[in-house]
């Protein structure tokens, strides 16, 4: 367990690493999050949620990043449900009638979409198609050759990746955080998934995946709302994020 105070400070070196990819001191904490304590406290509450292991600190700066236990804790407990805006659900609706009818070209127009939406790289591996989009939204000058290649790889070799995705169950919106991956996936990355069924009754996957970083909220919610439109016949999806 962990003082009301202590989540706030959790919630708020999450949202500010997510922003930035640089670790996140106490005085950051107090000038940007309007904490009504001195950058001291701030530390001192830091260290047990270090202690804790639910933050880390990647090099001797004073900056602190989430682990992945910080990030489940986050997800968990203290993420709020983020309500997409009237104008991002209206786009996705007149996207996804655009897609309908045009059915052949679902799996890739929804890869796309979903990248654009999501900031990540998306794929949709559906009955009829297997597509992806966005590799180049995961990588910034945070990101190191090794992750790009391994991020390539797992989407060529997509289908094979996520054999054991489609034949997993999967009822709501899931999020797998770093080491908790189900396939091969380098252990700074996240992923975000659900499952819709095809007009054919068939199944399939969309799916989101980004860095460690990646706002959890906005993907779980972008996921929650296009499964739901889609769940009228488009197919069974997954969603990946950033």
């Amino acid at each position: 367990m962990i003082t009301q105070r202590q989540a706030q400070i959790l919630a708020a070196i999450v949202k500010e690493y997510s922003a930035t990819g640089n670790p996140v001191g106490s005085l950051d904490l107090q000038e940007k999050y309007n904490f009504a304590v001195s950058p001291a406290t701030i530390r001192n509450e830091m260290q047990v949620l270090e202690d804790e292991g639910l933050i880390t600190q990647p090099h001797t700066s004073a900056g602190r990043v989430p682990t992945d236990v910080g990030y489940r804790y986050f997800v968990n407990k203290l993420m709020r449900h983020m309500e997409m805006t009237a104008h991002e659900q209206r786009r996705l609706r007149v996207e996804l009638f655009k897609l309908q009818k045009q059915y052949t070209e679902l799996g890739r127009g929804l890869a796309k979409l979903l990248s654009e939406e999501s900031r990540g790289a998306a794929f949709a591996l559906l009955p009829e198609s297997t597509s992806t989009a966005g590799l180049s939204q995961v990588i910034d000058e945070h990101t190191s050759s090794s992750e790009v290649k391994e991020m390539a790889n797992f989407l060529d070799k997509l289908e094979e990746n996520c054999e054991g995705l489609i034949k997993k169950d999967i009822r709501d919106v899931e999020t797998f955080i770093g080491r908790e991956m189900p396939m091969p996936l380098m252990k700074d990355f996240s992923l975000v998934v659900t499952q819709v069924k095809t007009p054919h009754g068939g199944r399939g996957i969309i799916g989101v995946v980004g860095p460690k970083r990646m706002k959890y909220a906005k993907n779980i919610s972008l996921l929650e709302y296009v499964s739901k439109l889609l769940a009228g016949g488009l197919g069974m999806i997954i969603i990946l994020t950033t």
